[in-house]
């Protein structure tokens, strides 16, 4: 490790130890401000309906939060929206620990131009789709695991495929409780995909009552892709305002295009740490690091690249329903395809969800780095998403939401999409739901796929309400 990544090491060190001070309760603001001048405890809101799944967002009437986010703490994550996992269905279909939290019959029309084509290739699916989840608590409730696995049965063209031909989403996540002050959370999330994802949703994925937000996969891969991404988070509460946050990951991909024989894969090892200090009970700073070792095969030919960044970040509730993060810094990137090889260059995220009253809230969020996405990449990328939804009716939700990818590269991947869908609940658990999506998609590499999609999605949903676990 170098000299400079050293000393953004020490940096962090150092002010671990300067926040770790005790801070006594005279620091805390002597009476509660006044209604939308100061934070308080978010309320039920009304969340973002992103692609036909604001039922179990909507129906989730969450604890109400003791601080703003954290966006480096560890939590067990839903599968169907990359959000935290914070409650467990109501759903009848229950064996001890096992259950049945959805099913879901599914439409799927899409027309595809390829670059420079006149005519679209149209293509028509029915898809049907379970949600199976494990939900177990152990050592006195203190420690929680999750199972979520989404088998889905596609139907097209006469033929009849089941998850070897199709996408596959498995998440486990386990939460300890080790000490009253120490917690460890550990994932693991694996991802196939085999052409197409079909069901235009989630790309961003927001939950405005407690300022979640999750920015998803919406590029088209060309062939086949699939990830496996393990992480464990240790949490230390240093102090009550003070805590200090550790996360490994690693993370395996693989993508293959049958047709042309084409291949590539990639390993991605990962640790960060954060120090972070609550401000009041509803603002938090913090310092972060991290070190990240990417490398990858595109077909015969290994690369590498490695990341070191340094910063800070910023988590506040400003009021009941409004919620900020953000975070910036720099980072010393080493053999890197970047138009400026090595070198420091930008890092930077943020995010904000807004409920403007019962009926209407927004979610926008930015990131700047390197994500993992559905094909093996070693660049770094701009990421945009905005997100917006309105309740009709108490039975109807309209949402729209877009959002723009672009590699910093020489020869950058360019993505954009807009999606706009309604969700029609009808009677109880039951409802119905469409969305209308239009991706458009210039790729660097050929594991995506070139072009203009316009997919129109339309089905029906069982989905019972959750209920908060805690």
């Amino acid at each position: 490790m170098n000299s400079r990544s050293t000393l953004a090491w020490a940096f962090v060190i150092f002010a671990a130890g300067f926040w770790a001070t005790p801070v006594t309760a005279q620091q805390e603001p002597p009476t509660p401000p006044p209604f939308n001048e100061q934070p308080k405890p978010a309320a039920t809101s009304t969340p973002i309906a992103i692609g036909g799944d604001s039922d179990k967002d909507q129906d989730l009437d969450q604890p109400a939060p003791q601080g703003p986010p954290n966006p480096y703490a560890g939590s067990i994550k839903d599968v169907g929206t990359g959000l935290p996992l914070l409650g467990t269905s109501s759903t009848p279909l229950r064996w001890g620990s096992f259950s049945i939290y959805t099913i879901e019959a599914i439409g799927f029309h899409d027309d595809f131009v390829p670059p420079g084509a006149t005519m679209a290739t149209t293509t028509d699916l029915a898809l049907f789709r379970l949600g199976l989840m494990f939900d177990h608590y152990v050592l006195h409730h203190k420690s929680r695991i999750v199972l979520q696995y989404l088998p889905q049965l596609l139907v097209g063209d006469g033929d009849v495929r089941a998850n070897g031909s199709s996408s596959n989403n498995v998440t486990l996540g386990t939460k300890f409780e080790l000490t009253p002050r120490l917690s460890l959370t550990v994932d693991d999330n694996f991802t196939e995909i085999y052409g197409n994802s079909l069901i235009p949703q989630n790309y961003l994925a927001v939950n405005s009552q407690v300022g979640a937000l999750a920015q998803n996969y919406f590029l088209n891969v060309s062939g086949n892709f699939l990830a496996d991404t393990a992480d464990a988070t240790f949490e230390y509460d240093i102090t009550p305002r003070t805590n200090i946050i550790f996360s490994p990951s690693f993370r395996y991909m693989q993508s293959s295009e049958p047709v042309s024989n084409y291949s590539a894969n990639g390993e991605a090892y990962t640790g960060t740490i954060s120090v972070g200090h609550a401000l009041t009970p509803h603002r938090t700073v913090g310092l972060t690091a991290s070190y990240q070792y990417l490398t990858e095969t595109i077909g015969s030919v290994p690369q590498n690249a490695s990341y070191e960044t340094v910063g800070g970040y910023y988590s506040e509730q400003l009021a009941r329903t409004l919620w900020v993060t953000a975070n910036a810094g720099a980072t010393d990137q080493h053999y890197a395809l970047l138009a400026q090889p090595g070198g420091w260059g930008l890092s930077a995220g943020a995010g904000l969800t807004k409920a403007f009253s019962t009926r209407a809230s927004l979610g926008l969020a930015y990131s700047r780095g390197t994500a993992f996405t559905n094909y093996v990449t070693r660049e770094r990328a701009d990421r945009v998403d905005l997100s917006f939804g309105v309740t009709l009716t108490s039975r109807i939700v309209w949402n729209m939401d877009g959002g723009y990818y672009r590699e910093l590269g020489p020869s950058p991947t360019i993505g954009r999409y807009a999606t706009t869908g309604l969700v029609y609940r009808f009677y109880g658990s039951f409802s119905f739901f469409t969305n209308f999506a239009y991706t458009s998609q210039s790729p660097g590499t050929q594991q995506l796929l070139p072009g203009d999609e316009r997919a129109l999605v339309y089905g029906l949903r069982w989905s019972p309400r959750w209920i908060p676990t805690k």
